[in-house]
């Protein structure tokens, strides 16, 4: 079997980390996989290991000038004709390649699916990690109908993400399998039991001896890292100073990031939080935490939500935000209103007075018995063998 994956980035987020596990697996069984790339990112490097890479070309002729633009004019080749001359290559490339499956991860890879069925004669899976909001924001209205429509079968990784597609898409139930995300719960395990905590404390520079609120995502609205900050507002009272705030995986650069160290400076809380950028230690930093927050304002199933719960960390999250609530259920942790953060902020305060470690056992517990990887492969090995 030789499947095309579809990727719209590399970067170190999970639905791109969920694919790579699944391309090891699927190369470890002697499949073919390849990958086509719409952009780049610091997992590139872990999917040219194991996969023939493919790169979309980028449009940038109506980009600022560039060295590149001018040396381009200089020899007689426009900017757009140099685009198209790469697309083609690649069309001719990809189509002699006779692929059996073309598997298509998250809603932003739909722009590409319309040319690649136009090339190639394979049946289309395509794996959904996003809500309403992303669906919304990554995907004009033509291209996602297109990709629903012509999906021979639709992977959601949550019940919340399935339910919206059929809601709000008019997706039949019947072209909908739901297939939870997962993280590799071993190597998770391992390296949480391998855990210096007092080493990484001190290499990321968290005040020792503090009590840690985490928090773990990109730099962007729907993650609400305004929401963990305003969170950390509340809590930092004089009588609250040992309380420590790690937010890990945030780019130091962009609007939004500047708009959040903007408040924190103004809010005076600047030596209460630590910011971390993209790391290969989150699982370690994690382990660190007395509490992981979930303050997101959307999110289909958050992997580090299971990384946190393998290390039994205690999870606070919302209703009514995707996966979190479907995890966490009435056991595996504490839910709260819609972006309460008083009440978020009152049962830290109280887990800190009185330590109670029976949330994440229950966590861990359940991501060991429902989500794992063996779990989840299998479901999607038998739908990938079927369509092929």
């Amino acid at each position: 079997m030789k499947i095309l994956f579809v990727s719209h980035d590399a970067n170190r987020a999970g639905a791109q980390l969920f694919l790579l596990n699944i391309m090891r697996y699927f190369q470890k069984k002697k499949v073919s996989v390849h990958l086509l790339l719409l952009d780049g990112g610091a997992l590139e490097k872990d999917f040219e290991q194991i996969a023939q890479l493919y790169h979309y070309p980028k449009d940038t002729h109506n980009a600022p000038e560039t060295l590149s633009k001018r040396w381009l004019g200089k020899i007689g080749m426009k900017q757009a004709s140099y685009y198209q001359k790469n697309k083609e290559d690649l069309k001719n490339k990809l189509a002699n390649e006779h692929f059996d499956i073309i598997y298509a991860n998250t809603i932003a890879s739909a722009p590409v699916i319309p040319e690649l069925l136009s090339i190639l004669n394979a049946p289309l899976i395509t794996h959904i990690h996003e809500l309403e909001f992303s669906i919304q924001l990554y995907s004009a209205q033509s291209n996602r109908i297109t990709l629903f429509q012509k999906s021979a079968c639709i992977i959601a990784c949550s019940m919340a993400v399935a339910d919206n597609l059929i809601k709000n898409h008019g997706v039949d139930s019947h072209q909908v399998k739901i297939i939870h995300s997962f993280v590799d719960n071993d190597a998770v395990l391992q390296r949480s039991a391998q855990v210096n905590k007092q080493a990484i404390r001190k290499k990321y520079n968290i005040p020792e001896g503090s009590f840690l609120v985490g928090g773990c995502g990109n730099a962007e609205w729907r993650k609400g890292v305004d929401v963990f900050v305003s969170l950390a507002k509340r809590l930092l009272t004089p009588n609250a100073a040992e309380i420590h705030f790690v937010w890990v995986g945030i780019r130091k650069s962009g609007e939004y990031y500047e708009q959040i160290a903007f408040d924190v400076e103004r809010m005076g809380i600047s030596e209460h939080i630590t910011f971390i950028e993209p790391t290969p230690e989150a699982i370690e930093l994690i382990n660190c935490f007395d509490v992981f927050t979930v303050v997101s304002r959307e999110d289909p199933f958050p992997l580090v939500m299971l990384e946190a719960a393998l290390a039994e960390r205690t999870i606070f999250g919302f209703e009514k935000t995707g996966g979190c609530s479907e995890f966490i259920e009435q056991d595996a942790g504490q839910l709260f209103d819609y972006l309460d953060i008083e009440n978020m902020a009152l049962a830290i305060l109280a887990l800190k007075d009185t330590p109670n470690h029976v949330f994440g056992k229950i966590a861990k517990e359940k991501v060991l018995k429902q989500y794992s990887f063996e779990n989840s492969i299998v479901k999607i090995e038998k739908l990938l063998e079927n369509l092929a």
